[in-house]
């Protein structure tokens, strides 16, 4: 009887955290200074890029979360998930084109910069660089953009570390252990 107590307990404290934790992303805004908290208009640079190794390297057609690279009603965008988390959802003001964040690259780190995702070669060199407007649809989740980069961050890439980084000083006291 005890330990089915304990049990019974154990489990409704496990949803506790995960109700808060999904109300903490459900409300979030970005944590940086790159765009006010809660800004819904973000001027970037945007470049763009497609699915071949060319772009996209080992992870060709893939995107950073395990999905594939998406064009459509929702396009994929790669960006520093320290200044926009992952699953955050944009407007590109000029194009009226909505893209989500599903994906980085050690370019957009530290840079408020966005890279979109294109279905062919000659859509990217007509896009070139260009500097935008981003209308931020929903910001993601810093908290989700942690739990995935973390481990990740003992490779190699000193992008993913400085986006760890970042992320845990933003969150601060906010931060949690995963």
């Amino acid at each position: 009887m005890k330990k089915n107590t304990i049990s019974c307990v154990a489990r409704l404290g496990l949803v506790a955290l995960a109700v808060m934790v999904l109300c903490v992303c459900a409300n979030a805004t970005p944590h940086d200074g790159s765009a006010a908290q809660g800004a819904k208009i973000v001027p970037v640079k945007a470049t763009a890029y497609s699915y071949g190794s060319q772009c996209n390297g080992a992870w060709a057609k893939r995107n950073a979360i395990g999905g594939k690279l998406r064009t459509g009603e929702v396009n994929s965008a790669a960006a520093d998930w320290s200044r926009f988390p992952v699953g955050t959802k944009f407007r590109v003001v000029e194009t009226g084109k909505v893209y989500q964040v599903d994906d980085y690259g050690s370019a957009m780190v530290g840079k408020n910069k966005v890279d979109l995702y294109m279905p062919n070669y000659r859509q990217v060199d007509r896009w070139g660089v260009r500097n935008v407007t981003l209308e931020i649809v929903e910001w993601g989740c810093p908290e989700k953009s942690l739990s995935i980069l973390r481990p990740r961050a003992k490779s190699r890439n000193g992008h993913i570390r400085r986006m760890v980084q970042q992320l845990e000083a933003k969150l601060g006291s906010r931060n949690f252990a995963g």
